[in-house]
């Protein structure tokens, strides 16, 4: 299960970010994973408060989730279609010869910070 490994990483960016622009506290943090991917969302979903966990900086963020659809260039008849849809089969003509055109990203999309109050005037 790498999804942990690579959500952590994204959290360890996210708070790096965060700490890099003098940021005290981030809302959310929008991932985009292809369904190509090969990573799984139930799994970032599931991990996400264990990765934040004993991190102040993430105290109650959420975890939000893009999910670009894996499409497919038919070589041979030139369709576009979902190939996971389609079991990487082409629905016009059945062929297998395709190229990939997305899907397959994995992105910290991005970081939501949660703005400071504003200090009060004397």
């Amino acid at each position: 299960m790498h999804e942990i490994s690579v959500l952590k990483r994204a959290v360890d960016l996210a708070e790096q970010t965060a700490i890099d622009n003098n940021i005290d506290r981030i809302a959310y943090i929008t991932l985009e994973v292809g369904e190509l991917s090969g990573y799984l969302p139930v799994f970032f979903e599931k991990y996400f408060d264990v990765v934040i966990e004993d991190r102040p900086i993430f105290e109650g963020a959420e975890l939000k989730m893009i999910r670009p659809r894996g499409e497919g260039l038919c070589l041979d008849c030139h369709a576009m279609y979902n190939v996971m849809q389609n079991e990487g089969m082409c629905p016009k003509c059945g062929s297998r010869n395709k190229k990939i055109l997305g899907g397959q990203q994995f992105l910290l999309k991005e970081i939501g910070f949660v703005e400071p109050a504003p200090s009060p005037q004397n």
